[in-house]
């Protein structure tokens, strides 16, 4: 008598974990499938290591057109910002609060005030203190402070150095001897490190964009990015045109400036993001990520004919975008995998939930 087959118990069987067979490198954006792309990377298939370079094009593309849209409707952007600070376990009223009633400086300093920076002796006690755009412009300095350790022309560097050659004589204010470095420098493991999240770091940082005079600061640093109008290359072309001429640009740069744009944009609401100034942003955001991660070299001119700007202009989008970071650039791998593995995908959900067009267009893109 055959026995029958049940399937009473087939549930209770755990199943293998998904994992990535055997597949051809994409060649082409066009050849990228968005959706698979996030089913990998929710599934721990694709990580920042195991992503193809239009793997990284297509989500910084994807990244960069959704923050247009939630930017271009400011109650979307301020619930999605929200649900991100929840998930740090901050509160945004609270954080509101805060930057309200702990603002020291309530506006920018006025043109007519006159401040000293000539004295090299003043240090700055807050580690996250900020220079900004008006007191970096009146700042002085001699040939002495630019480097403590220079001496002038017609000095006799013997008088540093004892006749045995063994001591230092530090009756000079502005050498320091490397036994003083020595006794203040520690080499122990740091218990909060910048290159693994911290819930009070993204609070410090949320406060920081809160202040009147940084918010003053990053609105005027935004009209360097304006454009008059919108050019008639799309974004995708844009990204393509910077891989096909500037190819040294590696993913590691793309991932690292979709996390910087997502942060100054959603996560803390510094700008807002628009088809006028996206393009500029790009340019900025790829240039610094490039020269601060990557051990490579692209002349300067050349990158700025890629972009279609002038010289002088990039240098100038440079300095604005470093100052819109407040110059924090350094990310680890670990932060930027837990952006694609819960920034990007959050980002996506919420935009495919209230704008069901933006999925539907990244497929066409991807089946044209």
């Amino acid at each position: 008598m055959a026995s029958t087959y049940s399937s009473k118990y087939v549930t209770d069987i755990p199943l293998k974990r998904p994992r990535e067979t055997f597949v051809d490198d994409p060649h082409s954006l066009d050849e990228v499938s968005l959706n698979e792309l996030e089913f990998d990377l929710a599934n721990d298939i694709k990580d920042i290591n195991r992503l193809q370079i239009f793997h990284a094009i297509a989500i910084f593309h994807a990244t960069l057109q959704d923050l247009i849209k939630l930017s271009a409707h400011a109650d979307l952007l301020c619930k999605f910002r929200q649900e991100q600070l929840d998930s740090y376990n901050i509160d945004v009223t609270d954080l509101s609060f805060s930057a309200t009633s702990n603002v020291e400086e309530p506006s920018l300093p006025s043109d007519a005030l006159a401040v000293d920076f000539s004295d090299t002796g003043v240090a700055l006690a807050d580690p996250d203190s900020y220079v900004s755009l008006s007191e970096a412009a009146k700042i002085g300095l001699d040939a002495s402070a630019l480097s403590p350790l220079r001496q002038s022309s017609d000095a006799d560097m013997s008088d540093a150095v004892t006749p045995n050659g063994d001591e230092i004589d530090v009756a000079h204010e502005e050498f320091i001897s490397t036994e003083s470095l020595i006794q203040s420098t520690s080499l122990d493991q740091v218990a909060d490190p910048i290159t693994c999240h911290s819930n009070e770091r993204v609070k410090s940082e949320a406060l920081f964009y809160l202040r009147p005079n940084i918010q003053q600061q990053s609105e005027h640093l935004l009209k360097v990015f304006s454009l008059a109008k919108e050019p008639s290359v799309s974004i995708k072309d844009f990204l393509l045109r910077i891989n096909k001429y500037s190819p040294s640009v590696s993913i590691s740069v793309y991932i690292h400036c979709a996390y910087m744009l997502f942060k100054l944009c959603a996560l803390y609401g510094a700008i807002p993001l628009t088809p006028l100034n996206v393009y500029r942003l790009i340019a900025a955001s790829i240039r610094c990520s490039t020269k601060k991660l990557e051990d490579i070299y692209q002349k300067q001119r050349s990158f700025a004919q890629v972009v279609g700007v002038d010289l002088k202009d990039l240098c100038k989008f440079e300095i604005s975008f470093l100052y819109l970071c407040n110059f924090k650039l350094i990310v680890s791998e670990y932060i930027l995998n837990h952006f694609l593995t819960k920034n990007f995908l959050a980002l996506r959900s919420f935009c495919k939930k209230h704008f069901p067009e933006s999925s539907t267009e990244h497929n066409e893109n991807a089946t044209n």
